[in-house]
């Protein structure tokens, strides 16, 4: 049986990664770590008696330490993770504890792939970005590659703005949030693609037109993501690789001109944030018309049986409802597969890395009520 670690169990996304691992007949205990004790012995309460808490402060290391030793997998929900994503992993390693998040930065990515050496010498799995986007994105990308014998451009894509809320009525009801500031960060400053098969940094937000199938040419923007990261470490055979965004044009418009004032210097992030939602003309038919794109898709390139191929895949099993449920119902169901045994490699991976996409697909159609099949896999060949 196996023991799990939730650090960051009591926020918003590691609750929902603590209860939905918790009903995995493998896993005999989950312990809610947060710093703030109380919410998670709340969580701990409503999960039932497999659940129990601590409070827990991450930047104390004896104290993760102590904690990570007496468990045999860890979640990490806690961000943002160019902080708290590599202290966590080093810390599985040196006790020699299996390892999941949500990692959703592109630098730390390349910091924590480095300390793949280290965590197979130990001979423990950490699986790094197995979210929603990266995470879904890596495993539609997965199914996408199983369909070309060759593939030159791997593209995933998601739909920006889907986790900002209305403005409140009264400007002193806003409440900073991660997601928003992540997501101005990585607009802000360069970022790291896979270009001309090679990695290159680029300024971001650069306009990219992609063409779906059956759908045509839609305008799209890229973001700095751990996905262009990882997809050629995978599939070395790539020429190019992005993270791009679909989105109103509005949105796109209002937040490229905030993000070039926190690039300035003129805006710190959590004020660029408070900008972005009350700023006029970025939500709604007053920001222009959305593509109508499923959220998270994948657009790959290349050839099959000597014919020229182009693929599209997308899911109907990404659990909807909130953030927390899109990103950490995907996590839980990652660590599940390295709790089962189904993961045998050591060492740090993307979700590509290790887990089989049709598996993966399979158990998380278990989290959403539809009769549609897992996965929509378009393929056209010329």
């Amino acid at each position: 049986m196996v023991k799990v670690l939730a650090v960051g169990g009591a926020g918003d996304m590691g609750r929902v990664g603590a209860e939905t691992i918790a009903l995995e007949g493998v896993v005999d205990s989950v312990v809610i770590a947060d710093l703030d004790g109380g919410r998670a012995r709340d969580v701990a309460a409503s999960i039932g008696p497999k659940a129990s808490a601590i409070e827990l402060d991450i930047t104390d290391t004896a104290a993760l330490d102590a904690a990570l030793s007496e468990v045999d997998l860890v979640l990490n929900t806690v961000g943002p993770f160019f902080r708290f994503g590599p202290p966590v992993l080093e810390a599985a390693i040196r006790t020699r504890t299996d390892y999941a998040d949500i990692m959703d930065d592109w630098q730390p990515t390349v910091e924590m792939l480095g300390l793949d050496d280290a965590a197979r010498e130990v001979g423990i799995t950490a699986l790094i970005g197995m979210g929603a986007s990266p995470g879904v994105s890596n495993m539609l990308a997965a199914k996408a590659m199983q369909q070309l014998d060759e593939a030159t451009s791997l593209h995933t894509v998601w739909r920006a703005g889907v986790g900002i809320p209305k403005a409140p009525a009264e400007g002193e009801d806003y409440e900073p949030a991660a997601a928003i500031d992540h997501w101005i960060h990585n607009l802000a400053y360069p970022i790291l693609v896979w270009q001309d098969g090679r990695y290159q940094e680029i300024p971001p937000r650069q306009q990219v037109e992609i063409n779906y199938p059956g759908f045509g040419p839609a305008p799209t923007w890229m973001c700095g993501h751990p996905e262009p990261i990882t997809l050629p470490r995978t599939y070395p055979g790539l020429i190019e690789s992005y993270n791009l965004m679909t989105s109103r044009p509005g949105l796109m418009k209002v937040a490229g001109e905030i993000s070039e004032r926190v690039a300035a210097g003129e805006l710190s992030i959590r004020d660029a944030g408070r900008e972005l939602i009350f700023a006029p003309g970025r939500r709604g038919p007053e920001a222009g018309e959305a593509p109508d794109l499923p959220g998270v898709f994948v657009l790959a390139s290349g050839t099959r049986d000597g014919v020229p191929t182009r693929v599209a895949v997308s899911t109907n099993v990404l659990p909807g409802g909130s953030m927390g449920a899109s990103t950490s119902i995907p996590l839980a169901v990652g660590a599940a597969m390295i709790a089962r045994g189904e993961v045998t490699r050591h060492g740090v991976f993307a979700p590509e890395g290790i887990l089989d996409p049709d598996l993966f697909f399979d158990r998380l159609a278990a989290f959403v009520d539809t009769d549609l099949p897992p996965l929509e896999v378009q393929v056209e060949r010329a």
